[in-house]
């Protein structure tokens, strides 16, 4: 029962493309297919005593044997597709004119046209090139077109020995097989589609980071600050939400970066960033200013702020950033304005940073509102 939700569990996630399957696997599950449809055909012509027939197919079940063991081990998928196409064009006219058009041999050519134009998308080594599965197309159809105007002006070789219902079943069959090998790689060609959407998806994610945020603290750039300011603008005009901007400034920054040196400043900045970041509300967002200077946005009045800002400036005060043999600590002085309406963005900032040097020239490492 385990085992079988296993492999409902990994089935489902390779179909959503959650789940990876190496190009090995999936070359040499195709290689193995082919051979298990050979067998199949190989019972049938026994039982037909179709001698040449059933040799061809049981040497054809080795062959897919052998290149499917072969051939995707050593990364060689273009040349397994090449002993397959090569088969197939040999196999379906030559039991097409031996057994006659309607046992349905030649649909199997049809399938070699999605199996192309997949490889050509999901394989490296067909070089992406748009030519080459147009070129397998051309091919098959002429060998499609020429197997059936021999088939009209040649008898074949084998006659039916029984009754011509089991000519229907025969046809059906090779109808059926040919149609689960089209619906097969047209699924294979789906998965490949969405792997390759999910890699672009978290390749977006990570550029959507990185362009975001401030390579040094892992905060939040003026840039990303600026959309959730206009965003928090816009609830303010719709619902009436109520929200306030702290700016904090490092305390004599410049004398820590001009005694210690600039790498032990940018710890510092580092720990004071991960500071902020433990003690606000989930829905705060926190940037790096400029240099030093760090903003924080809460959604909530001055009233509400205030007390968040003043939980940080304590932490601040108590942290200490090792700097060799030394510890070094710092403080942070905070400015705050709450949003009223009518405010341009600039008018807030402007006030949060006069409330901000108002706490410096009062003595430094305290909230001002």
């Amino acid at each position: 029962m385990n085992i079988c939700k296993r492999f409902i569990k990994n089935l489902t996630d390779v179909l959503t493309g959650k789940r990876i399957l190496p190009d090995v696997n999936k070359y040499r599950f195709i290689c193995y297919a082919l051979a298990f449809v050979h067998i199949a055909i190989t019972v049938r012509f026994y039982s037909l005593h179709y001698t040449i027939l059933y040799v061809y197919n049981f040497l054809s079940v080795i062959f897919y044997l052998i290149i499917g063991t072969i051939l995707p081990k050593k990364g060689k998928f273009y040349t397994a597709y090449l002993c397959c196409f090569v088969e197939i064009l040999i196999h379906s006219p030559l039991a097409t004119l031996l057994a006659g058009w309607e046992w349905g041999y030649m649909i199997y050519i049809l399938a070699l046209i999605p199996v192309a134009f997949y490889l050509s998308y999901s394989t490296t080594q067909f070089g992406r090139n748009a030519a080459k599965p147009f070129v397998f197309t051309f091919i098959a159809m002429c060998v499609f077109i020429l197997t059936r105007i021999l088939s009209v002006y040649i008898d074949p070789i084998y006659t039916w020995r029984v009754y011509d219902k089991n000519l229907t079943i025969a046809y059906n069959l090779n109808s059926a097989l040919a149609f689960f090998m089209l619906i097969f790689f047209s699924v294979l060609f789906t998965i490949e589609i969405r792997r390759n959407e999910m890699r672009l998806e978290s390749q977006n994610r990570i550029l959507s980071d990185v362009s975001s945020k401030d390579p040094l603290t892992g905060l939040l750039n003026r840039r990303s600050i600026d959309v959730h300011l206009k965003e928090a603008v816009e609830h303010f005009k719709s619902k009436g939400e109520i929200f306030s901007v702290v700016i904090g400034d490092i305390d004599d920054f410049k004398m820590v970066n001009d005694t210690y040196g600039h790498n032990v400043g940018d710890d510092i900045l580092v720990n004071v960033a991960d500071i902020i970041c433990s003690n606000i509300p989930e829905d705060a967002k926190v940037c790096r200013w400029g240099g030093e200077e760090i903003l924080i946005l809460i959604h909530g009045s001055v009233q509400t702020a205030a007390p968040i800002a003043e939980n940080i400036r304590k932490a601040i005060s108590k942290s200490r950033t090792k700097a060799g043999d030394a510890l070094i600590g710092v403080t942070m002085t905070f400015g705050m304005a709450e949003y009223q309406s009518g405010y341009a963005m600039t008018k807030l900032i402007s006030v949060a940073d006069k409330n901000l040097y108002k706490g410096k020239n009062e003595g430094k490492n305290r909230v001002i509102a």
